[in-house]
């Protein structure tokens, strides 16, 4: 096999080359990584693995590769009404020649549910979640809901059966102690913006997808009567041509000129006002908190308007542009979701 592990940043691989590193990958991920450990499937994901942060280090070693992340230039601290507070890391990946590969981008917010709420404990209730809620979980949240028992009821799978059933939440209140999430919310930025510049840097999005923190060890599972019977049916995500909302990241895999409807959550809203006759837009930080936590966009509105953070939100007609040499996305309506 030839040798991969330096990889010259000023001249293009050969397909020899492209081969040999992916064969590396994949030896690697077979001898040395552990399912559940260092990489895992997620239950309706998909079959490609996700890599987690353990073994996006096995492969920096394998690699030789080195991430560099400094606190005045690559780390943004946002501050958010309520005391929160949101994290945007950037990870630079240096080879041992001291050539940058990629630089991964990640960020974290006290916004996310797990730290912005105390309480809340899931019992589960022995029901299986009904066909039509993985139908309509997309298309109509509303619906999908009420098919479960309405507010305060989820889902989940229970770690004894392996089968998702009906949970009920128990109370659940807004975090009374934000600052003790700082740190955390910073090392998981950090964490997140690593596995992404390793992905790149290695050309592994092929084999993994990108770190998903908040699934449970017993919710990895790769194969077997176990992830066959317990994952969710599968549902196609509807297209913007039937006139739905599609998730956010059929938009920010679109092309430019692509006008969607899209729906998510809002992480944040800054009001500007530009151009010579002082026109007003709306700036929203957007997440789609239920699938990827760490994926993040912005969408602009002209006007003021304000939506609740944290809240389901949608977009009409969202154009994807190009302006100054970047990805601009601007919709023509917004409204609670």
């Amino acid at each position: 096999m030839q040798d991969v592990s330096v990889v010259d940043h000023q001249e293009p691989l050969t397909a020899d080359k492209i081969k040999a590193q992916v064969a590396l990958i994949q030896d690697v991920m077979k001898s040395v990584m552990k399912d559940g450990e260092h990489y895992g499937v997620i239950p309706s994901c998909g079959k490609k693995p996700s890599l987690l942060k353990p073994g996006a280090e096995k492969l920096s070693m394998t690699f030789r590769l080195r991430p560099i992340m400094d606190n005045d230039r690559d780390i943004r601290i946002t501050e958010l009404p309520n005391g929160h507070r949101e994290v945007h890391v950037y990870c630079h990946i240096v080879n041992a020649a001291g050539q940058e590969l990629a630089t991964g981008i990640g960020s974290c917010s006290t916004m996310e549910s797990k730290y912005r709420y105390r309480g809340g404990e899931k019992i589960f209730t022995g029901r299986p979640v009904p066909t039509e809620y993985w139908n309509t979980k997309k298309t109509d949240p509303a619906k999908a809901l009420e098919s479960i028992g309405g507010k305060g009821y989820g889902t989940a799978k229970n770690p004894d059966t392996q089968a998702w059933e009906i949970i009920e939440f128990g109370e659940k209140m807004e975090n009374p102690d934000l600052a003790d999430c700082y740190n955390t919310i910073l090392k998981m930025g950090k964490k997140r913006a690593f596995v992404d510049g390793i992905l790149a840097a290695t050309g592994a999005s092929d084999i993994f997808t990108q770190d998903i923190e908040d699934m449970n060890p017993e919710d990895l599972k790769t194969s077997g009567a176990a992830a066959s019977t317990s994952a969710k049916p599968h549902v196609d995500s509807p297209t913007a041509g039937d006139g739905k909302h599609v998730d956010i990241i059929s938009l920010s895999q679109g092309k430019v000129g692509d006008v969607l409807n899209v729906k998510g959550f809002a992480f944040g809203v800054k009001h500007r006002t530009v151009g010579e006759k002082n026109s007003d837009i709306t700036d929203f930080i957007i997440g789609d908190l239920p699938k990827d936590p760490t994926l993040k966009i912005e969408i602009s509105v002209w006007g003021k308007h304000d939506q609740g953070m944290g809240q389901p939100i949608k977009f009409e007609k969202v154009k994807i542009e190009e302006f100054k040499q970047k990805i601009k996305y601007m919709a023509q309506g917004v409204s609670n979701g």
